[in-house]
């Protein structure tokens, strides 16, 4: 597994809190709230987003993080921290990469929760 993009730390600590039950769930949540998030960063491009790129950011760091999911961590935090400042152009060029993060690590997760037991 490529650690950059998932951190088997994150997995194997959700895994010893509550066994592969709890692992599923906590990627499936991050796997169907990651897009909403996304969807809320992605309101930079519009006139007045108010601060839901903001929130998006947080919300996907927290997320993230929970499952290990690396890259889509730190380009979340980067996010939160420039639509914070109120740099929504520094939003809307970091867009592309945490759409392509996420994808890498819904690939990744999505491979390992098969492999867990029921």
């Amino acid at each position: 597994m490529d650690q950059t993009i998932i951190d088997p730390a994150a997995l194997d600590r959700l895994e010893e809190w509550g066994g592969a039950d709890l692992t599923r769930q906590m990627v499936r949540l991050f796997l169907e709230s990651a897009p909403e998030r996304i969807d809320q960063i992605r309101t930079c491009e519009e006139d007045d987003p108010g601060d839901l790129p903001e929130r998006g950011g947080h919300s996907l760091k927290s997320s993230a993080a929970n499952v290990g999911a690396q890259e889509v961590r730190r380009l979340a935090e980067e996010i939160e921290d420039h639509a914070a400042n109120g740099d929504l152009e520094a939003v809307r060029v970091l867009l592309p990469a945490i759409e392509a993060a996420f994808d890498r690590a819904r690939e990744v997760l999505e491979s390992l929760t098969k492999g867990l037991p029921e």
